[in-house]
């Protein structure tokens, strides 16, 4: 185990970069590759027709969508037929779309369908469409930048197919309004693409239309795909909570962590998931978690960051994931907020009754906890255990229980219950058992020796796709799997080390 952690260690600090940060490259999936491709099929230049080439090649060459959830699949499976001219109507039906989350999904959709003229199956007809997007765009309220201007996208997309070239003209402006000296729409590619689209549909001669292509010409990768946003505070954060404990990584690597951590809190006091972009609570949580008792952390960073989280606060005592009315609060995104308040309990006066009550409420009214922005059971238990630590009884969590139950006979962990073990799923639950308070050793000794088998002789793991972005869809992030893993072995050599005694030291190899 202590050499698994020295090989993961020397991994992570080979790839932390010069700022101190860590940010990793997503894997490929369908959602970005084919927007992508549809944004620049239709631009009138031939390195955009070329790299709509590149794009559908990878397509075609063997691209199955996504199918751990219906909206997943049905999105995945219309962008690929859009992308490849392929196929019958577009297909919006499934009774998941009308989730009010999710019926976002269904009308970008419907207007990709309007614009590329492709007929449409189940949702709403195409003047009805038209009234929810215009209704929408007078109302907007607190929406993320990215969902305004995909809300804007959509709109212009609807309003140039019924002819309406001022609506539209005016929806292109409020777009291009938002975009960066770069191009691109907050370095997100599906938000890009759907701009893209929605730019050359009502404003091709505008320079915003121009910009906006060549930023998807600089950024496709040579495999010919597209990727999801790079998030490079989330994975320090992540990174550092994972590895903090390992010697090498407290004395090479997080030093310049915590400067970046610190460099990259916006002037609200809060952190976003990426340099650029607007505060998120799940981020500015999990920031003050990974900066607790981190040398070098200046007070006033901190103090701004409990202010920001205390004004986010609703009034049931909850936070929502984002700044935003129209995002519920997850279980996931409560509990992070309520352990980096409990983390930081001198400097700050917020009341967390309410928060540790509604955890506890979601467990017995679904006998387990769901998270928001990750799937699976045992990122869900390990990150909401922390904030009960209080109420963890003898002999262990019920929801530690429960999770210890889900291990596979091959030692390792499934994402959900009986499906195949992963690494990072492994690597979560043994985390989960130690803020359970499962402390024997035939919870353990299958799980660690997972771990060590399963690494790579590079020092990190196979993974799979586990956070959700935007949701319904899941993104693979190779940083992820590592911080997972990682924290896996070592709350496993803490459990080592408390039941040996003072006589074993933790490890401590460069």
């Amino acid at each position: 185990m202590s050499r698994a952690l020295t090989l993961a260690t020397r991994h992570t600090l080979s790839t932390q970069r010069d700022n101190g940060s860590w940010l990793a490259t997503p894997a490929p999936r369908i959602t970005e590759t084919a927007l992508c491709t549809l944004a620049l099929a239709r631009f009138p230049h031939p390195d955009a027709v070329r790299a709509a080439e590149r794009g559908r090649a990878w397509l075609a060459n063997g691209a199955a969508p996504q199918n751990h959830h219906p909206v997943a699949h049905a999105v995945e499976t219309a962008l690929l037929s859009l992308a490849l001219d392929t196929g019958g109507p577009v297909d919006v039906s499934h009774p998941s779309f009308a989730d009010r989350a999710l019926s976002a999904r269904a009308r970008l959709l419907q207007a990709i369908a309007l614009y590329t003229g492709r007929a449409t199956s189940g949702g709403t007809g195409p003047a009805a469409l038209r009234t929810l997007l215009a209704t929408a765009v007078a109302a907007q309220g607190r929406l993320k930048r990215w969902t305004r201007v995909e809300l804007w996208s959509a709109h212009a997309l609807v309003e140039t197919h019924f002819g309406d070239r001022i609506s539209a003209r005016h929806a292109a402006r409020m777009v291009a309004d938002q975009q960066s000296p770069s191009g691109d729409f907050f370095a997100n590619p599906v938000t890009t693409a759907l701009a893209a689209l929605a730019l050359q549909a009502a404003a091709p001669g505008m320079a915003a239309a121009r910009r906006c292509v060549e930023y998807l010409l600089t950024s496709q990768l040579p495999d010919g795909t597209w990727r999801f946003s790079t998030s490079d505070v989330w994975d320090t954060a992540l990174t550092m909570r994972a590895f903090r404990g390992a010697a090498a990584f407290d004395r090479h690597g997080l030093p310049s962590a915590v400067a970046f951590l610190a460099a990259a809190q916006n002037p609200d006091g809060g952190w976003p998931y990426r340099l650029g972009v607007e505060s998120d609570n799940d981020t500015t949580a999990a920031v003050l978690i990974a900066l607790g008792g981190a040398s070098g952390a200046p007070g006033t960073t901190l103090r701004a960051g409990l202010r920001h989280l205390a004004r986010q606060q609703t009034a049931d005592g909850l936070w929502r994931t984002w700044q935003s009315a129209g995002d519920p609060p997850v279980d996931d995104v409560v509990a992070h907020v309520v352990t980096a308040l409990d983390r930081h309990s001198d400097r700050h006066h917020v009341q967390l009754a309410a928060a540790r009550g509604w955890l506890a409420e979601r467990l017995g009214e679904q006998g387990r906890w769901h998270p928001g922005w990750y799937r699976g059971l045992p990122y869900a238990t390990a990150e909401v255990l922390p904030a009960l630590a209080a109420a963890v009884p003898e002999g262990g969590h019920s929801a530690a229980r429960t999770l210890a139950e889900c291990r596979n006979p091959d030692g390792g962990w499934p994402v959900e219950e009986a499906g195949p073990s992963t690494p990072a799923a492994t690597g979560l639950a043994l985390t989960a058992l130690e803020h359970g308070g499962l402390f024997h050793e035939d919870h353990w000794a299958p799980g660690l020796g997972y771990l060590v088998e399963t690494q790579r002789d590079d020092g990190t793991w196979p993974g799979v796709p586990l956070m959700y972005g935007p949701r319904p869809l899941l993104t693979h992030y190779p940083t992820h799997t590592q911080a997972f893993a990682v924290g896996g072995l070592i709350a496993g050599q803490r459990r080592l080390h408390h039941a040996a005694g003072p006589t074993v030291s933790a490890h401590r190899e460069d």
